[in-house]
């Protein structure tokens, strides 16, 4: 896993739910070409109903995210870059996401919410259990913007 000062692939950022037993604190959400088409067609969508006071976000079925709790075994770093930043740009290796400890919980109703300022966020669900698990609020229209990745070489 390398951190970038420019935009890529994997976004981490800071995630929580509202578990009395389980625990969330990051996620890292997939970004592609083609999730860029489809998250600009949503801010689009969300520009026709800005009007709209009673309406307070769109909701979208949306699997291109990931939940992780932070481990001091695998990547302990990351609890301590979340700590002064909520997200930052990572370049993934293979084999990377299978270190990462995931919730116990099992889930699904994977969903962004796409708010009318254009800002969103991710959120699942205990299969079993319905505990909500979310990202922090972050900008769409930041994401969508076209830039070629660069990586810094430092390792975690």
């Amino acid at each position: 896993m390398k951190l970038s000062d420019k935009p890529t692939e994997h976004l981490l950022i800071k995630a929580m739910n509202n578990s009395d037993w389980d625990e969330c604190d990051f996620a890292i959400i997939h970004i592609s070409d083609e999730w860029k088409q489809t998250q600009r067609k949503r801010l689009e969508t969300a520009k026709t109903v800005e009007n709209d006071y009673d309406l307070k976000w769109l909701n979208y079925a949306d699997t291109n995210v990931e939940f992780f709790k932070f481990s001091e075994d695998d990547y302990p770093e990351i609890e301590e870059l979340l700590s002064e930043k909520s997200q930052i740009f990572i370049e993934l290796e293979t084999g990377d996401l299978k270190k990462l400890l995931q919730p116990e919980n099992s889930l699904n109703c994977y969903q962004m919410q796409v708010f009318k300022n254009g800002n969103a966020i991710y959120n699942a669900f205990g299969k079993h259990t319905g505990e909500e698990f979310y990202t922090e609020e972050f900008s769409l229209n930041q994401l969508v913007k076209h830039s070629e990745p660069t990586t810094l070489n430092i390792e975690l």
